[in-house]
């Protein structure tokens, strides 16, 4: 999915502020840019026509927006026989957002040479699972006549770093096949719980810590054994750099894997013999999950 940088956005104007813990942020506002600005659906619509050239099919932002939009409009309307109505918190409402596996972080800007015009360009392709730079470069077009097409602008740039940026996505996905995609997981105790992450249970006739039966689960369970343990205590534990397969098997049919379905294994584990504990999953975006135990 291309995406309008936060820098474009900023810079031109489509954002919206919030307050947070007293401190002003803006956050970039799509839907307006899209509503109020030409030029940038050309750019977007461009950038798709050349990487479904080069069979990289992308998901249009703009379409996504409009469904999750009518999406809002239809559940605020709905209402049961009894006039009860759709509830739905501010973090369900946040999930329900875009979600791509590759998001290509799109910024420009045009600049006049005497009469005449170019394109300074910046593309990112970032991995929505682990948010790292897969592939990025810079490209400066030719000055031309202000009369010129954007999307003519728009090619010379591109083509002059094609070849790096299409190469870099294919070694991403290479590695994906290979090594499966990387997520986050965080587990959290609540104060509810009864037990913690130093609590021992035993397995096959000797005692070990909570936090060693979930480190034995994860080594079972990811790409070759690969994930790192970042973080350990009595409430808290943080693994980072977990590879997942790209599929995973669900009540007998095979889906993409993500965090959450990775997170959810761990759960139904977890609420299992001998730990009987409370589990919760919320997902934090496609590569990241947090699991609490004691409440949900």
């Amino acid at each position: 999915m291309v995406v309008p940088s936060d820098s474009w956005c900023i810079r031109n104007g489509f954002v919206t502020e919030f307050q947070n813990l007293g401190q002003t942020q803006q956050i970039p506002d799509y839907g307006t840019a899209f509503r109020q600005n030409d030029e940038i659906r050309t750019v977007i619509s461009a950038m798709s026509e050349f990487m479904a050239a080069n069979e990289f099919p992308l998901q249009s932002l703009e379409a996504e927006l409009n469904r999750i939009n009518n999406e809002s409009v239809e559940m605020s309307l709905m209402q049961g026989k009894s006039g009860s109505v759709i509830e739905e918190s501010p973090v369900e409402a946040l999930r329900r957002t875009a979600k791509a596996d590759i998001i290509l972080n799109l910024d420009y800007k045009v600049t006049m040479v005497g009469p005449r015009r170019q394109i300074e360009f910046n593309l990112q392709a970032i991995d929505a699972y682990s948010s790292k730079i897969i592939s990025g470069n810079t490209g400066t077009s030719s000055p031309v006549s202000s009369a010129t097409p954007m999307t003519t602008i728009l090619e010379e740039a591109v083509l002059s770093f094609k070849d790096n940026f299409l190469a870099g996505l294919q070694r991403h996905f290479d590695d994906l096949f290979a090594n499966g995609r990387e997520i986050s997981v965080t587990l959290l105790r609540y104060d509810s719980s009864p037990v913690d992450f130093d609590s021992e249970f035993e397995f096959e006739g000797d005692m070990y810590e909570l936090a060693e039966h979930i480190d034995l689960w994860f080594s079972n369970n990811t790409v070759e054994g690969r994930y790192s343990l970042n973080d350990k205590s009595a409430n808290r534990m943080r693994f980072s750099q977990v590879r997942i397969p790209l599929y995973d098997t669900v009540m007998g049919k095979e889906r993409a894997a993500d965090a959450q379905s990775f997170g959810n294994k761990l759960a139904r584990m977890l609420r299992k013999e001998p730990y009987n504990l409370v589990v919760g999953v919320t997902p934090k975006g496609l590569g990241e999950v947090w699991i609490t135990i004691g409440d949900k």
